[in-house]
């Protein structure tokens, strides 16, 4: 069945359809009369597709609203709790999976262990956990509106292939093709801090937030070697790629903290669990650690700033407590970048989406099709 609009009537439907849900969208609860108001839609237009609608499962009635005098208004929202999309985190020591429904929102969720492997037995593994997943809800693969997968690399945006993914080790890898053919449905491949920045675009801010650059702190990586740093980088409200799809790659080196704790001379620590346990125990060394570690970030955060002046410079990381002290380093190093910083007004602020924020970044382009928004590829 073809897609393309051909008539003003159907036109107007299509426009229609998509104002007044993305508007529940936004305002979560809304009844029929302050959908007309807002979306200047004649009212038994809005109640035909609030009808529609409420046929397709996308919105349902959730009760009376309040009234000063008459017959209160049967109040609607999207529907809740049911999962529409598959979303996937792939990082170098772990799987995340979780279903989302149609807000975003986790309806479940999973953990899994992962050692990166050949792209066939990772796609094999994201079978089995979403199976898993799947059948814990009592529902099948079909009916899901459609996948996403979130992992690091430089991805061809067009057709979902796997340029370079150093962490994995894959290149020229079409595993947007992998994935579709084995569960049979539409699944987007993102990288995985343009997909932070997505969920960021999409969940955290207002709507008048256009330019936003997401960055994501990883300390939990296999070697220790460094901290791993990617961002994610909207402008105009749209995801940028750049020229070759490779924008918001960070190749300068930030030295881990437990790297630099051995150079230090300080106390050896295994993992950044422990790591992090000496530094909310109020460990001075461990602080002074992780500040020198913020002193070879704060250059990156200033260029980020003063190149793109965004509305919004958010961080997010596998590690809150490490990000947020961080953070408070962060912002007195842009203090004092007074013009550079006060020009912009740029806001820094952590994120607040959680361990599942880049997964659910990963279903955005789903709900994206859903909701009949324009796509951002």
């Amino acid at each position: 069945m073809s897609n393309l609009l051909t008539g003003k009537p159907q036109l107007n439907r299509f426009v229609n359809r998509r104002l007044i849900l993305d508007r529940i969208r936004r305002d979560g609860i809304i009844s029929r009369a302050d959908l007309a108001k807002q979306t200047e839609i004649r009212p038994p237009t809005v109640s035909a597709v609030v009808k529609d609608l409420i046929k397709e499962g996308l919105v349902e009635e959730v009760g009376p609203g309040e009234t000063s005098g008459g017959r209160a208004p049967r109040m609607i929202s999207l529907s809740r709790n049911q999962p529409r999309a598959l979303g996937f985190e792939l990082s170098e020591t772990c799987i995340l999976a979780g279903l989302c429904d149609l807000g975003g929102d986790l309806c479940a969720s999973q953990k899994v262990s992962f050692v990166p492997a050949p792209p066939e037995q990772a796609v094999d593994m994201l079978e089995e956990i979403g199976s898993e997943l799947l059948s814990s809800a009592g529902i099948e693969w079909d009916v899901l509106q459609g996948v996403g997968v979130a992992l690091p690399g430089h991805l061809n945006v067009a057709n979902g292939h796997i340029r370079w993914s150093q962490p994995f080790g894959w290149r020229d890898v079409p595993f947007k093709e992998l994935c579709e053919k084995r569960w049979k449905l539409t699944t987007d491949v993102v990288n995985d801090s343009l997909a932070g920045g997505m969920a960021a675009q999409l969940f955290e801010t207002s709507e008048s937030v256009e330019n936003l650059v997401f960055l994501y702190l990883r300390f939990h990586d296999a070697l220790h070697k460094g901290v791993g740093v990617g961002s994610g980088i909207i402008i105009n409200s749209q995801p940028y790629h750049g020229e070759f799809g490779a924008a918001g790659e960070i190749t300068t080196p930030v030295t881990h903290p437990l790297m630099l704790q051995k150079e230090r001379g300080g106390k050896a620590y295994r993992d950044i669990e422990s790591f992090t346990k000496a530094l909310v125990e109020g460990d001075q060394e461990v602080l002074d650690t992780l500040l020198q570690v913020g002193e070879e970030l704060s250059p990156l955060v200033q260029h980020m700033v003063n190149l793109l002046e965004p509305g919004v410079l958010m961080i997010g990381s596998d590690s809150p407590e490490l990000r947020d002290v961080l953070m408070t380093q962060l912002q007195e190093v842009l203090k004092k970048q007074q013009l550079a910083y006060e020009a912009g007004h740029t806001k820094l602020i952590a994120s607040t989406l959680g361990e599942y924020g880049v997964l659910r970044g990963a279903v955005v382009p789903t709900l994206q099709r859903v909701f009949r928004i324009p796509q951002w590829s």
